[in-house]
C-alpha cells in the first residue's frame, strides 16, 4: 500500500506530427498548433505547439523550429523542442528565445540552459552539437508560469539567424552549386535549395532549382551520435567513435530501414538484442562486426533494441543497407528509474537486468526505464559498502564522475535499498537520516517525478524507510511514496536462493504487485 499524500494532477503529454518531425507523447491529441500563418493574437489555449521557420537560398541560414508544451500543472509545465536547420551544416548551436509572462525554466535535458531575465539560451550538449543541412535534434524542459497565462515564444534565432516569418534570402548574382553533404547525412540528402528565385536575371540566365520550403526528414546513418537512435539509461557519450552505458539496464532502441543490421563491437561483448519487438537473442562473445540479421528480413522498416550485459560494451555504430537509414523509433516519453542493490540489477535471475522486477515493469507498463544498481551496494556507505546516497549522483556504478542530470527526467524513481545496511551495522537513525536526505536530493533532480520507496523483502529499517517519507510529505512534498511489500514473495518458493534474491518468477510477481501503485502517479495505464 502506498503512504498518504495525494499526487498533483497534471496533463498528458500529447503527440504532435509536424513536416515528418514528431515530439512524443502517449494518447492524447493536441489541443492547439499554432502555424506560421496564425496571428500572436489567436494564442488563446494554454497547451500547444509554434513552428517558426525562415528558409535561406544562397545565404545558406534558416532555421525551423517547433516548441511544445506537452504538459501543464498548477505552477509548472513542460516544454518539447525540435529544432531543423535549413541551411549549411553547423558544429555547434544556440538556440535562443524570450518568455513573455515570466515563465522561468527549472530544469533540462539533452541541452545546457541558462536564462537571463526573459531571455533563455539553449546550447548543445557536445553529442548533440553537429546539425547537418535539413537534420534536427530535440530538446525538452520543465518551467514554472503564473498559472494565468503561459503563452508561448514569439520568436527563436539560431545562432544569431532568425527562425521566425518565412523571410526569404536574396540569391547570390552568381548561383553556386550544392555543397557536398556531411557525412553525417543520408548518402541521398543535399543542401535545400532556394524556394524563391532571383528578382533580376544574371547576364547568362540560369535555370532556379526546383523550391523546396520544407526538406523532407532525413534518416540516420547509425553512429553512435545518430540522433535517431535513442539511448536509454546513464551513456557515456564523451567520445564520438564509441558510446559506453553504465550502471545495468541500459539500452538503445532505432529502427532501420533495409532488410539487414549488423553493429560493430570494438572486442569480445555479451549483449541481448530484440528486432521488430521479438525476444532478447543473446550473443556471447562476440567483436567486430556482428551480423544481427543471418537470415535477411522481410524488405520495410524495422526496430531494433539492444542492451549490453558485460565484456567490452562500447557501442561503435551499426552497419545498414546500402541506401538504408535509421529512423526515428518514437521511444515513450515515460521513463521510471530503480535505485538499488543486487535485487534490483537481476543477481542470480535467467537474463540479469532483462528480467529484474524493474525492466519487467517498464516493459508491462511500456514505458522506458533503466535501473541504477549493483550488488553489495547499501544506501549508507559505511565498513566498505558503497553507498547509493552519494554513488547514485555520479554517471557509473564505480568513479567519481557526475552525471548530468539534463540528459533525463524521470517520470517516477523506485528506491529498494536497506538490505546490505544492516550487514554493515548501520543503525536506525543513521539510515533514517540517510533516508531523508537521499530522498530530498533526488527531488531535487527530479522536481516532477513520483518517488517511491519500497519496504525491502526482508523488512529490514521498515520505521525508518516509513519515517524518511513522512519527513518528505511534511515537509510539503506529497508525491513521495511508502510501499508495503509484505506478503509479496514466498520464501523457498519465489527466491532464486531460498530467501535472498528473486527468481524470474518473483520478479515478475514484483513487477505485477508495482505496476497498479505506479502506473496511475506517471499517467498510464495497466495492460
Amino acid at each position: 500500500m502506498l503512504g498518504r499524500g495525494s499526487s498533483r494532477r497534471q496533463a498528458t503529454p500529447h503527440t504532435q506530427v509536424r513536416s515528418g518531425i514528431r515530439t512524443h507523447g502517449s494518447r492524447v491529441r493536441a489541443r492547439m498548433r499554432t502555424v506560421l500563418a496564425c496571428s500572436v493574437a489567436a494564442l488563446t489555449a494554454v497547451i500547444g505547439t509554434m513552428s517558426h521557420q525562415a528558409v535561406a537560398g544562397a545565404a545558406a541560414t534558416g532555421c525551423r523550429v517547433d516548441y511544445t508544451v506537452t504538459s501543464q500543472w498548477p505552477g509548472g509545465f513542460t516544454g518539447a523542442v525540435t529544432v531543423t536547420n535549413l541551411g549549411d551544416p553547423v558544429s555547434g548551436w544556440k538556440l535562443a528565445w524570450s518568455f513573455t509572462a515570466g515563465q522561468t525554466v527549472t530544469q533540462a535535458w539533452n541541452v545546457t540552459l541558462t536564462q537571463n531575465g526573459a531571455q533563455v539560451t539553449a546550447a548543445d550538449a557536445g553529442y548533440n552539437a553537429a546539425l547537418a543541412t535539413g537534420g534536427s535534434t530535440a530538446f525538452g524542459f520543465n518551467g514554472s508560469w503564473n498559472n494565468s497565462a503561459n503563452p508561448l515564444p514569439l520568436s527563436f534565432t539560431l545562432n544569431g539567424t532568425p527562425c521566425a516569418g518565412s523571410a526569404t534570402s536574396t540569391p547570390s548574382p552568381t548561383p553556386t552549386p550544392s555543397p557536398t553533404p556531411s557525412p553525417s547525412a543520408s548518402p541521398s540528402a543535399s543542401r535545400t535549395p532556394s524556394p524563391t528565385p532571383s528578382p533580376t536575371p544574371s547576364p547568362t540566365p540560369t535555370p532556379s532549382p526546383t523550391p523546396s520550403p520544407t526538406p523532407s526528414p532525413r534518416g540516420g546513418d547509425g553512429s553512435p551520435a545518430d540522433p535517431r537512435i535513442a539511448y536509454a539509461g546513464r551513456w557515456d557519450t564523451g567520445s564520438s567513435t564509441g558510446y559506453v552505458p553504465n550502471w545495468t539496464g541500459a539500452y538503445f532502441e532505432t529502427a532501420f530501414t533495409g532488410t539487414t543490421v549488423k553493429i560493430k563491437q570494438r572486442d569480445a561483448v555479451n549483449m541481448y538484442v530484440s528486432i521488430d519487438g521479438g525476444d532478447d537473442v543473446f550473443y556471447a562473445g562476440v567483436r567486430g562486426t556482428v551480423n544481427l540479421t543471418p537470415t535477411p528480413l522481410p524488405s520495410g522498416t524495422h526496430t531494433l533494441r539492444v542492451s549490453y550485459r558485460s565484456g567490452d560494451t562500447v557501442f561503435q555504430g551499426l552497419v545498414l543497407d546500402p541506401g538504408a537509414t535509421t529512423v526515428d523509433p518514437h521511444p515513450p516519453t515515460k521513463l521510471i528509474e530503480f535505485v538499488g542493490d543486487s535485487i534490483t540489477a537481476g543477481y542470480l535471475d535467467s537474463k540479469l537486468a532483462l528480467s529484474a522486477y524493474g525492466w519487467v515493469l517498464g516493459e508491462k507498463l511500456h514505458v522506458r526505464h533503466t535501473q541504477i544498481a549493483r550488488a553489495g551496494y547499501c544506501l549508507v556507505a559505511q565498513e566498505g559498502c558503497v553507498g547509493q546516497s552519494t554513488q547514485y549522483f555520479k554517471l557509473g556504478s564505480t568513479g567519481a564522475t557526475d552525471w548530468d542530470f539534463s540528459r533525463y527526467t524521470a517520470d517516477a524513481v523506485v528506491i529498494n535499498l536497506g538490505t546490505n545496511d544492516i550487514g554493515h551495522h548501520v543503525t536506525g537513525s543513521a539510515f533514517q537520516a540517510a533516508y531523508t536526505s537521499f530522498l530530498s536530493a533526488v527531488r531535487a533532480k527530479h522536481p516532477r517525478a513520483a518517488l517511491f520507496a519500497m519496504e525491502t523483502f526482508k523488512q529490514r529499517y521498515v520505521a525508518e524507510t516509513k519515517a524518511a517519507v513522512a519527513a518528505r510529505n511534511a515537509s510539503g512534498d506529497a508525491n513521495v511514496y511508502y510501499i508495503n511489500t509484505e506478503g509479496w514473495l514466498t520464501p523457498g518458493v519465489d527466491y532464486a536462493d531460498g530467501d535472498g534474491h528473486p527468481s524470474d518468477a518473483g520478479h515478475i510477481k514484483i513487477a505485477n504487485r508495482l505496476a497498479p501503485v505506479i502506473a496511475p502517479k506517471i499517467g498510464v495505464s495497466v495492460p
